[in-house]
């Protein structure tokens, strides 16, 4: 599979998707985005993570190790504050 360019409409409607369906991605998928593959959005989330998590060290190479559940709730709080 071929990697997939989001557009802005796309990574508003995953944004909002995650919010109300947190990380269902089948869900997301079969309901809001078909043509976007579950791993594309997988990686557009934990790349997105990756980004805002590193974003506040000032040596990249510093690694949190944090639950699902947080990671979860950090990505919630960067959505809704991005609305």
């Amino acid at each position: 599979m071929s990697y997939h360019k989001w557009t802005l409409p796309e990574e508003q409607i995953f944004r909002e998707a995650l919010v109300k369906f947190g990380q269902r991605w089948d869900v997301i998928q079969h309901s809001l985005l078909p043509h976007i593959s579950i791993k594309s959005m997988k990686n557009k989330y934990y790349q997105k993570m990756h980004q805002n998590l590193q974003g506040g060290h000032e040596d990249s190479s510093v690694q949190s190790r944090v639950s699902d559940e947080q990671l979860f709730a950090i990505i919630q709080n960067i959505l809704l504050q991005n609305q």
